[in-house]
């Protein structure tokens, strides 16, 4: 056992994981409990986080908590998994490519509450001043739904996404209802209705 400078025994060394039975368990600091991993659950029955952990105990911030032979097992298994998963890589390697052009960050910061003080503080950035690859990619979002909204028109019996709402705005179709029948947000119904109000270049009845 060690001992915290307030005096508070502990089952495990000061500014390290204790490994037991051949690396098969760790020794939790606090309870002296054999585990597989402190996880987040065991964590909060002594009122902490993991973070809360590993700085309580002086862990570093990186620190795994697992079990050696735990980390191990789930090394190997991740090198099976990439090498056998075709669309593992592949989503990885756009996952680093968003993370280097900073278009993950940038999502990040627009996904934040509105009231948050980051997200005042980026509002204008996220706008206007985004970067180009944040700005690629809402392009090719906008294209993607542009296109399912046309094929959804066509469904309907339209020959364009404009003829449907054109349609729809003449005989009084409500936001809701375009909503229903494209599959798109409210806003967005909202928005695309406002922006036509010619009259129905391809007549249909609504019904």
């Amino acid at each position: 056992m060690d001992r915290l400078d307030d005096g508070t025994w502990v089952f495990a060394p000061y500014g390290s994981m204790l490994p037991i039975e051949d690396g098969a368990r760790v020794v939790c600091h606090v309870c002296g409990a054999a585990l597989a991993a402190i996880s987040a659950q065991h964590a909060r029955r002594h009122d902490l986080t993991l973070a809360g952990y590993r700085e309580r105990f002086g862990l570093n911030r990186k620190q795994s908590l697992l079990a050696p032979a735990l980390a191990e097992t789930r090394r190997v298994e991740g090198k099976r998994r990439w090498a056998e998963n075709d669309a593992l890589r592949t989503g990885l390697a756009v996952g680093q490519g968003m993370a280097r052009s900073g278009v993950l960050h940038e999502l990040g910061t627009t996904a934040q509450p509105a009231g948050s003080r980051r997200r005042q503080g980026r509002a204008a950035a996220s706008r206007s001043g985004a970067s180009p690859a944040l700005q690629a990619h809402r392009a090719a979002q906008s294209e993607t739904a542009r296109a399912r909204w046309e094929e959804r028109a066509r469904e309907l019996g339209f020959p364009t996404l404009d003829a449907y709402l054109t349609e729809r705005r003449a005989h009084g179709g409500t936001a809701h209802r375009v909503r229903t029948e494209l599959g798109c947000g409210g806003t967005t119904a909202v928005r695309l209705l406002a922006a036509h109000n010619g009259s129905a270049s391809d007549p249909k009845n609504s019904t």
